[in-house]
């Protein structure tokens, strides 16, 4: 790899894409802590909220990333 290269970035709908499932994930691993909670696995129901959390994080991260390159582009 040479010095300066920056790989192609992805589209912004891509980008978008790409946060969006990070939403389902969210929300998929949030039912999942409550039916962790229904059955006391609070093991497993803090395992799911960390995963909610990341996703989370990763999503924001992207509509951040998105969000500035249209300010720039603009």
């Amino acid at each position: 790899m040479s010095i300066g290269f920056a790989p192609p970035t992805e589209n912004e709908v891509e980008q978008l894409r790409s946060a969006y499932k990070s939403l389902n994930d969210v929300t998929r691993n949030l039912a999942n802590v409550t039916k962790c909670v229904k059955n006391q696995d609070l093991r497993m129901a803090e395992h799911h909220l960390r995963a909610a959390e990341w996703h989370l994080g990763q999503a924001k991260q992207v509509i951040a990333t998105v969000g500035q390159s249209i300010q720039k582009a603009g």
